[in-house]
């Protein structure tokens, strides 16, 4: 899960109209054990073994950073102290780049949004995020692996397609989306797709729920307990055959599928209708897909039923 804009899909979903039962039944066999296997790789490349040292045990990767995305295109300095941003934990802060890593950036703006709302972000970016030089030339930021603190040292830099700041500037989030490629591989591609649990976890420690569609009462609760929260859309839609499970896909046009969206609010609106606002990270302002000509919202607020048609998953910590 993790769009980046303008990304091209057209090569998504490759099946289209079998001739008969026997084929469809064979595709779908096919299909099965092909998410089965995708399944299997994201678990192995969520995992790894911890050294040891410092305040928390050193990272499972060798000494390094990230690369570019693009190796002609030099890294962009992310200056100063950037624990010191008086946006930290606004999620329309957040403006994800051409990696497709909206399950690490949902799930920690989630986290920083309820950690500022509680007056607490300030000192947990301070424990988690220690400079090293003056002004600083890297940072070290603590992650958490199975619930253990490890430490992940990387440049004061970000990759030219990294996240932005809503201004277009780099930020404490272009250390934590580093910091994150170099601990669970070493590179940017090893962010590309994932869940926001596991971002929830890699920044917390705590154990993150992932369940499936819920009922806004259900998300509500969740956010009066103090819980972070972010969401993901279903399946990209398929205009070229309509399959029995049709209405598990994205209808909407200004949202994007395979995505994950930060909760901000369940609230009733004007009208009387309880409603879900949610944050796209590829900013306010939203965007476009490659090959789509609809702009995808930066901000949602929808109704129950808009929600379920559009929605199939959420992750949520307890960052009390």
């Amino acid at each position: 899960m993790g769009w980046p804009r303008r990304r091209d899909i057209s090569g998504f979903l490759e099946l289209r109209a079998p001739a008969n039962a026997e084929k469809i039944s064979a595709e779908l066999q096919n299909q099965a054990r092909e998410l089965e296997r995708n399944a299997d790789q994201q678990d192995t490349s969520s995992s790894g073994d911890s050294g040891s040292g410092g305040s928390g045990k050193g990272d499972s990767n060798p000494p390094g950073d990230p690369g570019p995305l693009d190796p002609d295109t030099p890294d962009v300095d992310v200056p100063g102290d950037v624990r010191d941003d008086p946006n930290a934990g606004d999620p329309s802060d957040i403006n994800q780049g051409q990696i497709g890593d909206c399950w690490l950036l949902a799930g920690i703006g989630s986290v920083a949004q309820v950690l500022e709302r509680e007056g607490k972000l300030d000192e947990f970016l301070e424990e988690h995020m220690r400079p090293v030089g003056d002004p600083p030339t890297h940072w070290v930021v603590t992650l958490y692996e199975d619930g253990e603190p490890v430490e992940a040292t990387v440049e004061a830099k970000s990759t030219e397609g990294g996240v932005r700041g809503a201004d277009g500037e780099p930020n404490w989030l272009s250390i934590y989306e580093r910091a994150a490629a170099e601990h669970r591989g070493g590179s940017y591609d090893d962010i590309d797709g994932g869940f926001s649990n596991e971002a929830m976890e890699l920044m917390t420690g705590q154990s993150a729920d992932k369940d499936g569609e819920l009922d806004l009462d259900e998300i509500e609760d969740k956010l009066s307990d103090g819980q972070a929260i972010s969401v993901g859309t279903e399946d990209v839609k398929d205009d070229d055959f309509d399959w029995v499970w049709e209405s598990d896909e994205v209808n909407r046009t200004d949202v994007v599928p395979n995505h994950a969206y930060v909760v901000v609010d369940v609230k009733t609106n004007d009208d009387g209708e309880k409603v879900i606002v949610l944050a796209n990270p590829w900013g306010p302002s939203g965007g476009y897909m490659e090959g789509d000509d609809d702009r995808k919202s930066g901000t949602l607020e929808l109704t129950e039923d808009e929600y379920k048609e559009n929605f199939d998953s959420v992750y949520s910590v307890d960052v009390k």
